[in-house]
This record gives structure tokens, sequence and C-alpha cells, in this order.
């Protein structure tokens, strides 16, 4: 394993979207006014990042990514008072303005100048350092890991947005996670049980199934066994339907399925998204008062109840593999080829 000479540190660097990471030697990090600078403990992978490095999200390459990150502050900027030399802390990614009506109203995700995202439009955490805005570095309790924290800052958050705010789901609900043995979907699970629903987790494997069980699904569906995903959760409901569905695929016929299978008065979210088009019927979503929306990441403070949540034991990570940091491009091949269960993470040199 290479190591990093005196002032020096090692990062993973797509140099081209689209190419597979090289591992570099580059500068330490310096904090500017306003920044500060975050040692890595522990990084989240998941399938959105095999997203990004397509380069449909944007931003200028060669970029060092990762985003789910925690890890302690090393060195502040001038005007810095939030975070100091010590501090554990995870990284909200969204680089926001903070001063819209968006973010003022607590809908952050919703900024007018959104700035994009870490690991994307600026470097990320797939380095031995990282340095950003010292506004995106929230504390981690006490009582958490770097790992969870990790996790929490994507895989948990954007499920405890979704499923407190999109969904509304309550106890009495049935809620369909279609997708729910990957990465974001074994963390919905436990979020949609701790609101106190009975999940159905629909998914493209029977090993993907059992690892939902695992995770607390009550019931199953292996989305290639059967022809109607939505007819197979109106039999596991009694001819009901769900309250809730949430399709963390968002493909054309997951989110169809997704739409049909609610009952009176239910909410379809999407979260994944993939090109193409979903007919819907208005009379149905008319006569039936149905609600069709989609979920987008979370606010700061979601973040900092999410990781609340994981330190009370609550919500726990799911992580399917560990590898060192600069081995990074094992699990992007994982997820790439739809065999990593769960999410998957990050170690870094003590």
């Amino acid at each position: 394993m290479m190591q990093a000479g005196e002032g020096a540190m090692r990062a993973m660097v797509v140099k081209k979207w689209g190419e597979p990471f090289a591992l570099e030697e580059r500068p330490d990090p310096d904090p500017g006014p306003g920044e500060a600078v975050l040692k890595v403990r522990a990084a989240g992978v998941g399938l959105t990042l095999v997203t990004m490095r397509t380069g449909v999200f944007g931003g200028e390459a060669p970029r060092v990514m990762g985003h789910e990150l925690g890890g302690d502050i090393v060195a502040v900027g001038e005007g810095v008072t939030n975070v100091k030399p010590g501090d554990r802390c995870a990284v909200y990614f969204y680089l926001n303005c903070g001063h819209c009506r968006w973010c003022h109203g607590g809908r952050e995700t919703l900024c007018e100048n959104h700035g994009g995202y870490v690991g994307v439009h600026v470097d990320g955490g797939y380095a031995d350092y990282v340095v950003l805005p010292a506004g995106n570095f929230l504390p981690i309790p006490d009582a958490l890991d770097y790992e969870s924290a990790a996790i929490a800052a994507d895989a948990v958050n954007t499920n405890w947005h979704c499923m407190r705010e999109r969904a509304q789901i309550t106890p009495h609900d049935d809620v369909l996670l279609i997708g729910a043995g990957g990465g974001v979907g074994v963390h919905g699970i436990q979020v949609a049980k701790a609101f106190g629903a009975r999940v159905i987790a629909a998914d493209i494997s029977d090993e993907k199934l059992d690892y939902a069980k695992q995770w607390g699904a009550d019931e199953v569906i292996n989305v290639r066994a059967v022809d109607d995903i939505a007819e197979a959760a109106r039999k596991l409901t009694d001819g009901k339907g769900v309250e809730a569905s949430v399709d963390y695929v968002g493909a054309p016929e997951t989110f169809g399925a997704a739409i049909t299978a609610l009952t009176k008065a239910g909410c379809a979210v999407v979260i994944g998204a993939k090109p193409g088009n979903v007919e819907v019927n208005p009379i149905d979503l008319l006569i039936g008062e149905k609600i069709v929306t989609g979920s987008r990441h979370s606010t700061r403070t979601e973040l900092m109840e999410t990781m609340e949540m994981m330190a009370k034991g609550a919500i726990r990570s799911a992580i399917g593999k560990r590898v060192h940091f600069t081995e990074v491009e094992t699990l992007f091949e994982d997820l790439q080829a739809e065999t990593l269960l769960g999410r998957g993470g990050l170690t870094y040199d003590d």
C-alpha cells in the first residue's frame, strides 16, 4: 500500500469522467477563509457514485470523489467558529447557499443557488484529507462511530426525509420498497420499521431479499419471479394495496408499479431515477386522492436527527463489504455487477 510523503496525502482520482480511479499523491490541503480540513476516518460507497462517475451530474475532472464521510477536523480557516480541530464530524454533501428562500424555509436541497455536490463539483473524501466549507461539517454524537456517521450522511438520512416528510409513514401503514436489497434500501427498511410500518421488500434476487429480511423486511417479492409487482404487493395486503411505496430504482416500470400498488390516499415516492416516462391515470389519482412525488436527500437538521437515531441504536449501518479506500474500485465493480449487498464501506489508516 502506497504511503504518502511528508506534507502529502493519497487520493483516489478520476482523471476523466467514466474512467477508473487512479491512486495519486497530492499536497495536504490547507483551509481558506470559511473552510475546514477533515482527516477522513471512514467513508461509504453506493450506486449513486457509479452514476456520478459517468459525468452526468456535471462537474470537472480530474476529481477526487466521495461524499459519505466521517472523520476528525484537523485545521480551520479564518472566520470559522462552528468547528475546531479535534471535532468528530460527518459531511453534508450538498453545496447550498444558506440564504435563499428554500434554505431559510427548511428545504435546502431545493436551493436556488445550488453549487453542486461534494465529490463532483469539489473534491471529496476518497483521500486522506478533504477541505470543504466549514458549514458542511456536522458534529457526530459521542455514541456513534465514524463509519455509521458516514453511512448516515446519505444512505440513512435520505430515507429519513423521504419517509417522514414525503411519504409521511405511520404505524398502521403497509410500505412497499422497490430495490430494498441495495445500499439505500436496506436502511429504508429500518427507517420504515422505526415508524412502525409493515415492510414489503422487492428486489431482483433471492440473495438480496434474504438480506432484506435480515434487516427487518416482513414480506418479500422477487421481481424476476412475478409478472406484476403491484399485483404481488396487493396479494400480500389482502387486495388492499400499500399506503406508501418508495422506488429506489426509478425506472418507468418500477415507478409505475409503485403507483399502481397504492391503496386509497397512498403516496408513491421516487428516490432513484432512470430515463423514461411513466403513465399515470389522473382519474385514479383523483378518485383515490393518491400522491405521486419525489424525495431529494435531506436537510442538515435531518442528518443530525438521523445520527442521533443511530447513536441510540434504532437504526444500524448495513455494510456488505469493506475495503481500504485505495481499493475503492473493487466496490464500484461490485455495484456495477449488482452483487454488493447493502452499502460499501471504506477504511482508512489509524
